[in-house]
């Protein structure tokens, strides 16, 4: 389990600088391993010759060292010899494999390696194996980024978790961290490195699925974007507004506002009025600083409440009305909209 040092480190460098695996190298190889899926093999950091692989089902976390003489190839997962050109001729030019921007190249000269640059607007052509103009030859985009210190240590496409975002992942394409998302109802599952749907997934442990989308301004019926003026349905007293849909997409932020105290919506005349002139199904307890309120449909029955909802329900004397004002029942009827049937 990561440490909370780990935590703290990778959350307060995921609000600083935005790229949360940036100082990958800085954590232990088991706080690695946490985002990466099981059974991953990878080079240790700040090293040529060591190797790590992840704990699996069966397995335990393992570290080793190559043989005397090699180097760990974390795109095969395998040692070889660390001389690039053991099986070059004499003479041979080939591409430096830590260069950032395509002007390296390797000179193999008597078995070892002579590491140079390209000329100012030059750039190291790996087929042609010269240097050429950059018009020439496309530097791969890999090579024109800064390399990441975590792809420093993972093969090509290795995936890790978003330690913040469960519906985001890491992903190492030519030595630079880029960051992915899902597709949209999926995430990423840190076990299986891969994105399923949100309901079977297994988020890293700080991670954090995305709030719902809010659909309030779809029509249930058609499907369709809605935009207008449209009543809280858990509110009397709140209503929404939904903007035009952008790009074909209904509005996801509508505006939530509520009616002055006192007041309900009034979806017929799209305006905020007096609550005993506004007809609502719901509890009229909700938001009321009243100790008894009319009823829906029955002007002579109240109802009392308490802690802002509706406790029991009461009904005046015949021949007499309540009156919410007044808090009392009265002869004269005062024909509510609030109440009436």
């Amino acid at each position: 389990m990561i440490g909370a040092s780990g935590i703290l480190s990778l959350l307060f460098v995921a609000s600083c600088l935005g790229d949360v695996i940036e100082d990958f190298e800085y954590l232990s190889v088991s706080e690695m391993c946490e985002l990466l899926p099981p059974e991953t093999s990878f080079l240790r950091p700040n090293t040529c010759d060591s190797w790590v692989s992840c704990a699996g089902n069966y397995t335990n976390l393992e570290q080793g060292g190559c043989a005397a003489g090699l180097n760990y190839n974390k795109e095969l997962g395998r040692c070889q010899p660390k001389n690039l050109c053991a099986n070059e001729t004499e003479g041979a030019f080939i591409v430096d494999p830590s260069s950032s921007n395509c002007r390296g190249y390797i000179l193999c000269k008597g078995q070892k390696q002579i590491k140079a640059n390209c000329p100012n607007e030059l750039i190291f052509h790996p087929r042609s194996r010269s240097c050429v103009y950059e018009t020439q030859y496309a530097c791969p985009i890999s090579q024109t980024n800064k390399p990441s210190p975590a792809c420093r240590s993972l093969s090509n496409h290795t995936r890790l978790a978003d330690p913040v975002h469960c519906d985001q992942y890491y992903e190492c394409v030519g030595e630079v961290l880029h960051s992915r998302s899902c597709p949209l109802q999926e995430a990423y599952d840190a076990d299986l490195g891969a994105c399923v749907p949100q309901d079977r997934v297994n988020c890293y442990e700080t991670a954090a699925l995305p709030e719902p989308e809010n659909t309030f301004c779809v029509d249930n019926v058609t499907g369709k974007a809605r935009t207008g003026y449209f009543a809280d349905d858990l509110s009397c007293s709140k209503y929404y507004i939904c903007g035009e849909p952008v790009a074909g997409k209904h509005d996801t932020e509508p505006k939530h506002i509520s009616c002055p105290l006192g007041q309900y919506f009034d979806f017929v005349k799209l305006s905020c009025r007096d609550r005993l002139n506004v007809r609502c199904q719901l509890d009229r307890c909700v938001g009321a600083n009243l100790t008894y309120v009319n009823v829906a449909g029955d002007c002579q029955s109240y109802g009392r409440c308490s802690g802002g909802l509706t406790v029991s329900l009461g009904h005046c004397p015949d021949g007499y009305f309540f009156d919410e004002r007044n808090q009392g029942c009265t002869q004269t009827n005062y024909h509510y909209i609030a109440c009436s049937a």
